[in-house]
């Protein structure tokens, strides 16, 4: 009876020696293992065992690229057509993925604000900020993480993510690999221009619902339509390159009781389906007297070796359509009218 009681506690403790090995020898080398400990090192501001799990050099090489897409789409200006930009964006590529790499590892360090610096080259470091502004890491925080397919040597994962100024939940989808040593790390964000796009659409219409207000007054306050748009072609052609003169010629009428004497306004060009093919800012500066109406000339340039420009210039103008948005209005009383910038 004795030596069966034994047998049993040795069973026991060769199933748990078992077990442990099962997880040491399996589970750690798992991409749902890798997610918990890139999670804990986050908690813990141990960039060290982060980056053991996230390849944060890989992230931001690929962030680079994405973030570029996306700002081109928010802009409808498409950088990666114009090959001078497109060579000066990969000219500056390492450097500034090299800055971001290391600014991502200082905030999960924790860092304080005031330690020491190194120098930085200001052309890579304000392109940097530019690209971070797309993304208010301080505005997001982590609401859920999970394994969501995993075949092979490849994994998906699920981040969803709760921007706390918008209230709303987005989804970043984390493309995972394994290394050589095993490891399995997180090496990009599939969806990232995606998420970037989708995250300005929802600061812009919580934007436009918090501004509707000074829109309308904006609107009450000054009529402005549009009485024409020519485009003049220059004839001294330089090689390859034509120049232009976009004219929009526009009535503006004050509606409000009081004097404008200085204002800003958008000139934006639609195709006959409304879509925007062209938009540029102006501003005028003078008097509008109440009730008075004023013909406003605006002139702007276009040069063919820039593509949204040669895109306009190749068009008949006089069958597209002109939208006239006021966006800044100042008044003789001292009175202002301006809508609140996009949400950061």
């Amino acid at each position: 009876m004795q030596s069966k009681k034994k047998w049993f506690v040795v069973f026991i403790l060769l199933a748990a020696l078992a077990g442990a090995a099962f997880y040491f020898l399996y589970f750690i080398r798992t991409p749902a293992y890798a997610l918990n400990e890139a999670r804990v090192a986050l908690q813990q501001h141990d960039s060290a065992k982060f980056s053991r799990y996230v390849d944060v050099p890989s992230v931001m090489d690929n962030a680079f690229e994405d973030i570029i897409k996306a700002e081109s789409k928010i802009n409808n200006d498409n950088v990666f057509s114009n090959p001078f930009a497109l060579g000066i964006l990969h000219m500056l590529k390492p450097s500034v993925v090299d800055l971001m790499t290391q600014e991502a590892l200082d905030k999960i360090a924790a860092k304080p604000d005031n330690a020491p610096k190194q120098t930085v080259d200001p052309v890579p470091d304000a392109m940097k900020r530019n690209l971070e502004r797309h993304i208010s890491i301080q505005n997001l925080t982590v609401k859920d993480l999970k394994l969501s397919k995993h075949e092979g040597e490849t994994a998906k994962a699920t981040l969803v993510l709760h921007n706390n100024e918008l209230d709303k939940d987005f989804i970043a989808e984390l493309l995972m690999q394994q290394n050589d040593k095993g490891d399995w790390q997180i090496k990009k964000i599939s969806n990232l221009a995606d998420f970037i796009v989708q995250l300005d659409a929802a600061k812009r219409a919580k934007q436009a619902l918090l501004n509707k207000p000074v829109m309308d007054r904006l609107n009450k306050a000054l009529q402005a339509t549009s009485e024409r748009l020519t485009l003049n072609k220059d004839s001294n052609k330089i090689g390859s390159e034509e120049k232009a003169t976009l004219t929009a010629t526009i009535m503006a009428k004050n509606m409000s009781n009081v004097a404008i004497n200085r204002m800003y306004y958008d000139v934006t060009v639609l195709n006959d389906k409304g879509e925007q093919l062209y938009s540029y800012p102006e501003h005028y500066q003078g008097s509008i007297a109440p009730g008075q109406a004023v013909e406003l000339t605006t002139s702007k340039k276009l040069n063919s070796m820039l593509p949204d420009d040669q895109k306009l210039m190749n068009l008949d103008i006089t069958k597209e359509t002109v939208k006239i948005q006021v966006t800044y209005i100042a008044f003789d009383n001292g009175e202002v009218i301006s809508p609140k910038g996009l949400i950061e």
